[in-house]
């Protein structure tokens, strides 16, 4: 039989250590994804820019945007560049253009830019010439990753400049 002294401090037990059985799981789960992710191979980073560094154009005027996906894993892996949105700009009769890991330049997949294997450090680039909408608006480009292998897509990115 136990006395009161005794219980409670059975109690503070058990209850500790259920606290640290909620606080570890989240923990374990999250470094476990971090694994899984790791281990897939498929860190790519996603960057853009406008070229040249413009932050507001003219209305009617020719307006490049830039996205880079960089492979950051250990192994070469498959990623597309998917232009998934545009705002206030129409894409010019020059379009989109892909660039390979080597710096060959090779026409979209559609509004796909599939550049095959990227080798482990080396990126691939969309280029998308548009001419710029109306005054007084925003001009946006969105291009999202795609694995076609899994299905996952992201990260994406936005872009965007002030129409004078």
């Amino acid at each position: 039989m136990l006395f009161h002294g005794q219980m409670v401090r059975v109690i503070t037990i058990v209850g500790a250590a259920a606290v640290a059985g909620a606080l570890v799981a989240p923990v374990t789960s999250a470094s476990a994804a971090r694994l899984r992710s790791a281990a897939s191979g498929h860190a790519f980073a996603l960057g853009g820019s406008i070229a040249g560094g413009i932050a507001t154009i003219q209305s009617s005027q020719t307006l490049t945007f830039v996205f880079t996906e960089t492979n950051q894993s250990k192994a070469g892996a498959h990623e597309d560049l998917e232009l998934t949105h545009v705002a206030n700009v129409t894409v010019s009769d020059a379009g989109t253009t892909c660039v390979l890991a080597g710096g060959f330049a090779i026409n979209p997949d559609g509004a796909s830019c599939e550049p095959g294997l990227v080798k482990s450090g080396h990126h691939a680039s969309m280029v998308l010439t548009t001419i710029a909408g109306a005054s007084g608006a925003i001009a946006k480009a969105r291009v999202c990753l795609s694995n076609e292998k899994t299905g996952v897509s992201g990260p994406c990115k936005t872009v965007s400049v002030n129409i004078a």
